[in-house]
């Protein structure tokens, strides 16, 4: 059945939309950190996989944005757990393969108000 599903093209299709939508939705958040952010982000790699890494400037220091950005129901994680020597601050990773535009845009709203 895979073997069919693979030769008949359908996983091929399958790819292409999910790309697609993951770009869409990559492309949400960058547009919504942007406006609510402006002065305040920095987008930081490449535009790969399902996450995001940005750095956020604020008065906090990571562990409290990540704090405050949960009781805002806001999920984020310093980059700090991703380097091995000493990591810069300021520097955070967002997911946002499972979410919708809309749950995207009022993520970054609710982080806006806990950054500034």
């Amino acid at each position: 059945m895979l073997a069919d599903f693979i030769t008949e093209g359908h996983l091929e299709r399958h790819l292409r939309r999910m790309r697609t939508l993951y770009d869409q939705r990559r492309q949400a958040l960058v547009r919504a950190l942007e406006a609510q952010l402006a002065d305040h982000v920095t987008i930081l790699g490449d535009n790969v996989g399902l996450h995001l890494m940005a750095k956020l400037r604020s008065r906090l220091n990571d562990e409290e944005v990540v704090r405050r950005a949960a009781q805002a129901g806001v999920g984020l994680a310093s980059a700090r757990l991703y380097y091995l020597t000493h990591a810069p601050g300021d520097e955070f990773v967002l997911g946002y393969g499972n979410l919708s535009e809309r749950r995207i845009q009022e993520g970054v709203r609710r982080l806006a108000k806990v950054l500034l």
